[in-house]
């Protein structure tokens, strides 16, 4: 339905009317600034996206409300003083999130139950007139300009509060303790500001009624706290992106619902921490670029290792060893390319949305999965059980002393879109099944020691030269070197006056690195609750035929 609704004229012809809803419906609502109050019954009110460009003024003494939903529009600047007092002491839930509003009234409506804020161009210091609200549910103030420390008197809610988002502002001081009072509280983000210093040790009590936690995009540093008692974390604990120190606590061990664990970007030491393949639900586990050391060893007793992991990025460490074959065969959730998974990351609000940047272009994926284990030491073969993971999305294995030839059973990857192979010790000819990956888009097999004809077809033609560099001995399309050059042996005079014939392809496994490619990413979260914003980059080789058409935005 497209047209525009004169929602003030309406109300005064119906003033018994309870409900509004055109949220949605195509329709652009407008309100005359000079309109007198109405006398309405109304008690709900739902306007998201409208292209509502000013409050509405309609609003005024209205006593009735109990549901106001304006998100999603135009509204900028401040709202005036008399919209505190909408709905007198009746109003439960106010979403004002998605517009461009600078400045609010003190609202006494004591009795709301959700607040919703999120994603405005609020300034200046945390309401404190917030803290009155002593039966508010859910609080989302993220995504704005709030500065300053988190108010003392939130404590006031230490018994109702539910959700509490401060995500993507600019908060700062210590780790605010009255958190760890707060009985009723699940949710939990304080991603994305400027916190500082030490966790402290009551996060391991709270640890045994929060849900989700995600403390990531700070500046804390120290040890991450031990778990005391029952954990209840059945979504996630995000820390990605601080300086945190010390092993991964084993104590984490209790928590073995959870579904994320990201604790990339820090400066965490010690080995793997193999218990967790005892965590039957979790589906992400990021624990890049930290100093992370030694072999990935799978205890004998371990039968089933990750069986819901669709995430699965240790890149960036000191690993060494083989690659963790016994893992990849247990990721039985990758395995199945109809297989939804139980959790869609971005239904889950305080959730980490990943997405990935393919030069510039972020692509959004539904059923995102992905193994990096870039920028180790691995060594040894690829090892063929990885061309079981028929719903892999992207594989990077780049950056280490991998050697061996290329599987051919990669081909089996239908579902790969990316995939970065480069900078190993990898030799042989390219598989023929690799030309066969329909939805490949990005491709890096540079830096190796490849020989022979590229694979003929539209496929791997598409991409660029760079995408096969500094492997001397490939020719064909789309590099330059023709493969009949290659084949035309030069002669080398021996003793006795023989001519000795060298294929001259096999000079290539002669040559070291001559060219460095990037490729990288950086999970997430998840939006999150909101998805809890863990973003991943990925820098490669893109298709100079063929684009994807890149998604939205990825937080809410």
């Amino acid at each position: 339905m497209i047209g525009v609704s004169k929602l003030d004229i309406l109300l005064y012809r119906l003033p018994k009317l309870a409900t509004i809803d055109l949220s949605y419906s195509g329709l652009s609502v407008v309100t005359r600034n000079d309109a007198r109050d109405v006398t309405s019954d109304l008690y709900e009110l739902r306007l998201a996206s409208c292209n509502l460009a000013v409050f509405p003024y309609f609003l005024r003494g209205m006593k009735n409300l109990q549901i106001i939903d304006l998100s999603n529009n135009y509204i900028s600047g401040h709202i005036p003083a008399w919209a505190g007092e909408i709905g007198g002491n009746n109003l439960i839930y106010l979403n004002l999130s998605k517009n461009s509003i600078t400045s609010l009234p003190q609202f006494t409506t004591y009795q709301l139950q959700y607040l919703y804020l999120q994603s405005n161009l609020l300034q200046g210091s945390f309401p404190i007139w917030i803290c009155n609200m002593k039966h508010l549910n859910y609080l989302d103030v993220s995504n704005n300009s709030i500065s300053g420390v988190v108010p003392q008197c939130l404590g006031n809610m230490s018994s109702s509060l539910v959700s509490l988002n401060i995500n993507a502002n600019m908060i700062q001081g210590s780790f605010p303790t009255i958190i760890c009072n707060m009985s009723g509280l699940l949710y939990l983000d304080m991603s994305d500001n400027n916190f500082h210093g030490v966790i402290p040790e009551c996060f391991g009590n709270i640890t045994s009624s929060l849900k989700l936690i995600d403390l990531g995009k700070n500046k804390f540093h120290g040890t991450i706290p031990t778990v005391y008692g029952n954990c209840e974390l059945s979504v996630g604990l995000v820390m990605e992106g601080n300086m945190l120190e010390g092993e991964v606590p084993r104590s984490l061990a209790k928590c073995q619902s959870m579904k994320i664990l990201d604790l990339g970007n820090n400066r965490l030491n010690g080995t793997f921490p193999r218990w967790l393949g005892y965590f039957l639900k979790l589906q992400v586990l990021i624990l890049r670029s930290n100093n992370l050391n030694g072999t990935i060893e799978t205890p004998s007793a371990m039968e089933f290792l990750f069986p819901s992991l669709r995430v699965f990025d240790i890149s960036s460490n000191g690993f060494v060893g083989q690659l963790p074959e016994k893992y990849f065969e247990s990721f039985n959730a990758i395995e199945d390319i109809d297989k939804e998974p139980k959790t869609k990351f971005a239904s889950i609000s305080g959730l980490p949305s990943y997405s990935i940047n393919i030069l510039g272009n972020n692509y959004y994926f539904k059923l995102l999965s992905f193994i990096d284990l870039s920028s180790n030491k691995f060594e040894g073969e690829i090892p063929n059980v990885i061309g079981n993971l028929r719903s892999l999305r992207v594989l990077n294995l780049s950056n280490n002393n991998l050697n061996g030839q290329i599987p051919h059973v990669l081909g089996n990857l239908v579902s790969i879109e990316v995939l970065d192979l480069s900078r190993n010790q990898l030799q042989g000819e390219i598989p023929q099944s690799l030309a066969n990956l329909n939805f490949l888009s990005s491709l890096n097999l540079s830096q190796n020691h490849l020989m022979g004809h590229i694979p003929a077809g539209t496929q791997l033609q598409s991409f660029s030269e760079d995408s096969f560099l500094g492997n001397p001995g490939l020719c064909g399309p789309p590099l330059e070197t023709n493969c009949e050059d290659l084949k035309s042996p030069p002669k080398v005079e021996a003793k006795g006056g023989e001519r000795i014939y060298v294929e001259s392809v096999m000079l290539g496994l002669g040559f070291g690195t001559l060219l460095g490619v990037g490729f990288g990413y950086g999970m997430l979260s998840t939006g999150r609750p909101k998805w809890l914003n863990a973003v991943v980059d990925v820098g490669v080789h893109t298709r100079r035929k063929k684009k994807k058409q890149g998604h939205i935005k990825r937080r809410s």
